[in-house]
């Protein structure tokens, strides 16, 4: 072999050991490469399920907040609704039991059921009768106290009474006047929720 010849095969030999080096070096890169993005996008996949976690937890806390703020707005008005209507009932109610009183049997009734309540509750003697004045249902009073054993009863007219009756008894009072009756203002007013709640 000559010398050019052997010149051309150690080109070629260097030539070869170039293209295989640069060929390793290329590989290796694209490797390194592959590997770089792949934790490139790792990386940003966590990243952005960590954001998109952030928001929806801000999301879900705004949410939960929205649903409050219209459960309290609900309610309010749930209320506001409640004490319109009761404001609407209370006078309702005070006509309602003075048209009773003004009624020939309502008022009967309304006498006889709370002597019958006094019976039970009262010494049966020395009653006193507090009703309205010019009270026609004085004389049927009279006869079922009597009918009933209840002696030395009075009547005793009082003009601050507009309807019912107030029975006394030394220091005991069954007060069954308008007033009376409507004195527990907030035990009435449950009552009169627990119907207005039926009737819903």
């Amino acid at each position: 072999m000559n010398l050019e010849q052997q010149t051309q095969a150690l080109l070629k030999v260097a030539e070869d050991f170039r293209a295989e080096r640069c060929n390793a070096l290329l590989a290796a890169a694209h490797e390194e490469s592959r590997r770089l993005l792949a934790e490139a996008h790792a990386a940003m996949r966590r990243r952005v399920r960590a954001a998109l976690a952030g928001e929806r937890e801000q999301h879900a806390g705004a949410v939960a907040q929205a649903q409050a703020k219209l459960v309290t707005r609900r309610r309010e008005h749930r209320q506001r609704r409640i004490v319109a209507a009761l404001g609407e009932a209370w006078p309702r109610l005070e006509h309602a039991l003075c048209e009773r009183w003004q009624s020939p049997a309502g008022c009967a009734c309304w006498i006889e059921h709370h002597l019958e309540v006094a019976k039970t509750v009262l010494p049966p003697n020395a009653w006193t009768i507090v009703h309205p004045p010019h009270w026609p249902d004085a004389e049927q009073a009279q006869a079922w106290l009597q009918a009933n054993g209840i002696e030395g009863a009075s009547f005793a007219p009082d003009a601050a009474l507009r309807a019912g009756i107030r029975i006394v008894a030394g220091p005991n009072t069954l007060d069954a006047s308008l007033d009376g009756l409507l004195a527990d203002r907030a035990a009435i007013e449950g009552r009169l929720l627990h119907y207005l709640a039926d009737a819903a």
